[in-house]
């Protein structure tokens, strides 16, 4: 295994058909990191199975993680053993994107792995509250600029077709990672976007002025283009909490 990934760290990266050097370190993004990452990290599994159990529940992918507290001094004691583990590797945690959130009765939410999650009380039985979960704000900036970069003015010489096609890969890229929790409102609002843009689009490339989504190209007529809805995908978490 070591000496596949010394294989692996040493083959240089492969761009615009160039293979590249590299010295140190890993690409943005390179399917690796998380696996180094967990090597790592793994003093602080060794951690929390040695002690750390009793203040909380660790929930960990790569170098982002999250600990599940019932109090509030059991919070800070696992932020103090945390930051004591990492400094011994050399590393510390972001002062910026640390933080302790008190989640009862959604007074606050955190964010991981691009999912805002917060308390929510259940519509069905008033009183009795369940985590959900949906895209964070950041995710549903990303998602928006690149369906605005896909549907540019200076595509409207080409074929819409083309342009939907293009939209479809990044929707169910997008779709299919945050269709699992409590998206069903986040993916409505993609959705009407998805037709506003794409009215946009067909608008100027028929010379017209405005949108003209409400009538001539509303959402029946970007369903006969073949986009891809997000609406109607949800995999709720919990039963009737697609709200």
């Amino acid at each position: 295994m070591l000496k596949l990934l010394r294989g692996w760290l040493r083959a240089g990266v492969f761009e615009g058909g160039i293979v590249s050097a590299i010295e140190a370190g890993t690409p943005q993004g390179s399917p690796i990191s998380p696996l180094l990452a967990n090597i790592a990290l793994h003093v602080l599994d060794e951690a929390w199975q040695g002690g750390g159990q009793r203040l909380g529940v660790l929930v960990k992918y790569a170098d982002d993680l999250v600990v599940l507290c019932a109090t509030r001094e059991q919070a800070e004691q696992a932020g103090e053993l945390v930051a004591a583990v990492l400094d011994a590797l050399g590393l510390r945690l972001h002062p910026e994107k640390t933080r302790i959130a008190h989640l009862a009765r959604g007074a606050q939410g955190f964010t991981f792995l691009g999912f805002e999650h917060r308390m929510r009380e259940s519509w069905k039985q008033p009183g009795r509250w369940y985590l959900q979960k949906w895209p964070s704000r950041r995710a549903m900036a990303s998602i928006r600029g690149k369906i605005r970069d896909r549907t540019d003015r200076r595509y409207a010489r080409l074929p819409l077709e083309w342009a939907v096609e293009d939209l479809n890969r990044a929707l169910r890229g997008w779709g299919n990672y945050f269709r699992y929790g409590n998206s069903g409102r986040k993916f409505a609002q993609i959705d009407c976007y998805v037709n506003e843009r794409l009215a946009l689009l067909a608008s100027a490339k028929h010379g017209l002025q405005g949108r003209n989504w409400v009538v001539r190209f509303n959402s029946e007529w970007a369903t006969k283009l073949g986009v891809h809805r997000l609406n109607g995908t949800v995999k709720p978490t919990l039963a009737y909490a697609s709200r």
